[in-house]
C-alpha cells in the first residue's frame, strides 16, 4: 500500500480508538452526597388565622342586648362592639351586616322601627371606633327572628339583641 492510503485507512481506527479512550478516561460523576431537601412551604401566618378566628368568635352571637325599649348600649354591648371593631381593624376588607331584634312587645311596626334604632345605634358606635360606615350595613328583624320562644321576661331580654354576620372576611 501507499504510503498515503496506509495513512487514510489508518486515520478512521485511530479516531475510533480516541474516542474510546476519552470515554473510558473521563472523570466518574461524583458521588451522591445528600438529596437536595424540597423547598421549605411559609408556614401560614397565624396572626391572620388568630384575627380571622377572632372576627368569627365575636360575629358567633349577639353583640349587643338592650332593655325594654330602648335602644342604648349597655357597658357590656360597649366592650363587645370595640373587639368587633379591633377585629376588624385587623381585617381592612372584614364587612358585616348587623340585625337590629326585638321581642314580642309591641306592634309589628313599631318593633321594625325600634331594631333599626338598635342597629343603627351599634353601627355609628363603629363608626366612632374608626370602622368606616360604609363596611357595616344595618338591617331590622323586629320581632321577627327570635333566639328564645318563651313568652316571659327572660326570653323577651334575650330576643332585644343586635346580631352581626359576616359579609366578607378576605
Amino acid at each position: 500500500m501507499r504510503p498515503a492510503v496506509r495513512v487514510l485507512w489508518l486515520t478512521p481506527l485511530a479516531l475510533v480508538a480516541c474516542a474510546h479512550q476519552q470515554a473510558a478516561e473521563a472523570p466518574p460523576a461524583p458521588p451522591v452526597v445528600a438529596e437536595a431537601a424540597p423547598p421549605v412551604a411559609e408556614a401560614p401566618d397565624q396572626s391572620k388565622a388568630d384575627d380571622t378566628a377572632e372576627l368569627q368568635r365575636i360575629l358567633s352571637g349577639p353583640i349587643a342586648h338592650f332593655e325594654f325599649n330602648q335602644a342604648q348600649l349597655t357597658s357590656e354591648s360597649q366592650q363587645k362592639l370595640q373587639a368587633l371593631a379591633a377585629a376588624m381593624k385587623a381585617h381592612p376588607a372584614a364587612r358585616i351586616r348587623i340585625a337590629g331584634n326585638c321581642d314580642e312587645l309591641g306592634t309589628t311596626e313599631y318593633n321594625l322601627a325600634l331594631g333599626q334604632r338598635r342597629a343603627e345605634v351599634a353601627r355609628k358606635y363603629l363608626a366612632n371606633l374608626g370602622v368606616a360606615t360604609s363596611r357595616v350595613e344595618t338591617i331590622s328583624y323586629g320581632e321577627e327572628k327570635p333566639v328564645a320562644t318563651g313568652h316571659d321576661a327572660e326570653s323577651h331580654a334575650k330576643n332585644r339583641r343586635d346580631d352581626a354576620e359576616s359579609l366578607s372576611t378576605r
